[in-house]
């Protein structure tokens, strides 16, 4: 059985449910999540508690939507019953032995003065790899890095969001735009950070929002194509949806 395409987690797990429930049991999850998270009813708060709640809001109707049609909601059902965990037999425990003394610690010493001193690792502050402390008397000064730079892992994330823009995932592209903004904030991180939200909000019909990301990357990126398609794309969707009514 392959996995919906259209839906990358189990949309009983973002709904918080245990797989055996029926359709009112699942829409009355979900409008509990919207209850909550629903933008309208999150003016007072702030522009990234807002955007939290519009993704949370996003993933509980795509999971809604799935599960709303019987043979999705049978697959995922099944799928869950056979990767639940079955619960391992209890482990014999032998008697406990008498603890060894432990082997007694042997103190560093620095080479100058002979004083016993506490061997202190360095962390480094990106990827939390303990290096070697110098030695005293070292040259103070820069050390080549030995990680991947934060540019090539900048760089990676935009392909992979521009991959995901691509594809109409804006959510994931949303997500991975704004890691490689926070990694590197350059404009065009920050510029396609607001497209692909602009783009959740006009998914919604949310039009004024929508404008309001698209213009701001314009803002940060006079040159950013993917703002301007938004733009146009937006007075498409709406100019039809004010004709409807």
């Amino acid at each position: 059985m392959s996995q919906d395409p259209s839906h990358d987690r189990n949309p009983f797990e973002v709904l918080g449910l245990q797989g055996t429930e029926d359709l009112a049991a699942i829409r009355k999850a979900f409008l509990r999540i919207a209850a909550q998270s629903h933008p309208d009813r999150l003016r007072m708060k702030s522009p990234e508690e807002k955007a939290q709640a519009l993704e949370l809001f996003l993933g509980a109707k795509k999971a809604f939507e799935v599960l709303s049609q019987p043979d999705k909601r049978r697959e995922w059902s099944e799928r869950m019953a056979r990767t639940k965990p079955r619960t391992p037999a209890a482990p014999v425990t032998p008697p406990p032995e008498a603890p060894a003394a432990p082997a007694p610690l042997r103190p560093a010493f620095t080479p100058a003065h002979g004083v016993p001193v506490a061997p202190r690792p360095a962390l480094t502050p990106v990827h939390g790899v303990p290096v070697a402390t110098p030695p005293p008397g070292a040259p103070s000064g820069p050390r080549p890095s030995s990680g991947v730079q934060p540019a090539a892992v900048a760089l990676q994330l935009y392909k992979l969001g521009m991959v995901a823009l691509e594809s109409f995932d804006y959510a994931k592209a949303l997500d991975l735009f704004s890691k490689a903004a926070k990694v590197a904030p350059t404009p065009r991180h920050q510029a396609m950070e607001l497209v692909c939200r602009g783009h959740q909000y006009l998914s919604t019909r949310f039009f004024d929002r929508a404008r309001e990301s698209f213009e701001r990357a314009l803002q940060l990126l006079p040159e950013c194509r993917e703002a301007r398609v938004g733009l146009e794309l937006l007075d498409k969707q709406s100019g039809r949806y004010l004709k409807g009514r």
